[in-house]
């Protein structure tokens, strides 16, 4: 298995004061693992190729013993018991402060606003909210907005906030937003790499295209 992250990661403890932290290991196929890894407030993530695809089904239980070796728990699988619905009918507390921050997000005229239930993908949270806005400004005022519905109507508190960026994340631990420029969410694609997720149908309003 390639040691790329192991090797980098190492340097950059000797290097550097971050605060790096693992964040989710994901089996793409049977020949290669994403790796997620957080550093501070920024993400950063590795392709891990972790065996030629001869043999693949006589290989497949040495593959997850190595990953759990090395890098902890998986957390993605194909034999989910539950349903997604299934699932997000357990996290109605989640969904009603992810589908509120979404409507918030749409009051300051943000663009493509997406609520994503990523729970069966990632044991770290439960729910994405991705959305676009258009200017740094709108950025801050996007945030603001969800932060003060947060901590006045749900008792919540934002996990390591940061200044507006083109890509600002809001952590709220079971609700993770995501407020991009368009550039930086093209480039990005999160709904790309996280297509396994159910996608939450939002009220018309909230659904404002990215190019208004």
């Amino acid at each position: 298995m390639c040691n790329l992250p192991t090797d980098f990661l190492q340097t950059c403890r000797g290097s550097t004061n971050l605060a790096i932290h693992k964040r989710s290991a994901k089996i793409i196929d049977n020949s290669s693992i994403w790796l997620e890894y957080e550093f501070s407030s920024c993400w950063l993530n590795f392709f891990i190729y972790s065996m030629p695809r001869h043999n693949t089904s006589e290989d497949t239980d040495d593959m997850y013993d190595d990953l759990f070796k090395k890098y902890g728990k998986v957390v993605y699988t194909r034999n989910d018991q539950k349903s997604p619905i299934a699932e997000v009918d357990d996290d109605a507390e989640s969904l009603a402060f992810a589908v509120a921050a979404a409507k918030v997000a749409s009051d300051a005229k943000a663009g493509d606003i997406r609520v994503l239930f990523v729970k069966p993908l990632v044991y770290w949270t439960r729910f994405f909210i991705i959305t676009t806005a258009f200017s740094r400004p709108q950025i801050e005022a996007i945030r603001h907005k969800i932060k003060d519905l947060a901590e006045n109507d749900y008792r919540r508190e934002v996990t390591g906030d940061a200044k507006p960026n083109s890509w600002t994340l809001l952590d709220f631990g079971d609700v993770v937003v995501h407020i991009f420029l368009p550039e930086q969410r093209a480039y990005y694609n999160l709904e790309e790499f996280y297509a396994n997720a159910t996608q939450i149908e939002l009220p018309s309003e909230n659904r404002r295209p990215s190019n208004t």
